[in-house]
């Protein structure tokens, strides 16, 4: 009884730990802007870790564990958001293209002035999503270098949720939100992989 009770404070602590360290990290990405690249996001993710080990709140070894699963996510999540994000910057581009080619001379004077802010003029928010995507792939590319080419996924860990498939019998999993991976309800395997 007690066993469980000290294994729920852990899943718990560990849980809190990740959404203090996930939002951390997620802020100072939008203090980046433009200056996001792989170095830059390295240093966020360890000076968010550092921040909280200094607030006290929370033990090393629950900020180490919850850092490793926070890059992993990181890692695992940008390589089915950078095609997405990049093929919806793309078909903007075309339209401003289109605009530019039949909107007459003063459409292409006052298109041409704008050139050197097209891509913020399009759309800030795209060209912050562009940009955080770009950064985070040359991140994650690195990152999966260390973490081998396929990131598995453990029974236990914490994440920040979306779909997992399991490895043994391909069964999904869909976390709605941040938690602990259970183990394959079709065949109780501990691996996954995200969907």
């Amino acid at each position: 009884m007690e066993n469980e009770k000290q294994d729920k404070r852990i899943v718990e602590e560990e849980l809190s730990a990740y959404e203090k360290l996930r939002h951390r990290v997620s802020k100072s990405f939008g203090e980046l802007n433009e200056k996001i690249n792989a170095e830059s996001i390295g240093k966020a993710v360890e000076k968010a870790k550092a921040d909280l080990k200094e607030a006290g709140e929370h033990s090393k070894d629950v900020i180490s564990r919850t850092g490793e699963a926070l890059k992993k996510d990181i890692a695992s999540s940008i390589s089915q958001i950078k095609p997405k994000v990049t093929e919806n910057l793309e078909e903007t581009r075309e339209d401003f293209n289109k605009m530019h080619k039949k909107g007459g001379a003063l459409w292409r004077e006052i298109s041409s002035e704008a050139e050197r802010i097209k891509e913020v003029s399009l759309d800030k928010g795209g060209a912050f999503l562009f940009n955080v995507t770009r950064g985070l792939g040359e991140w994650a590319g690195s990152l999966s270098d260390k973490l081998g080419s396929s990131i598995i996924y453990k029974t236990g860990e914490v994440t920040h949720g979306g779909t997992f498939i399991c490895t043994g019998c391909k069964a999904e999993i869909n976390l709605k939100k941040p938690g602990h991976l259970p183990p394959c309800p079709k065949c109780s395997k501990t691996e996954f992989r995200r969907a």
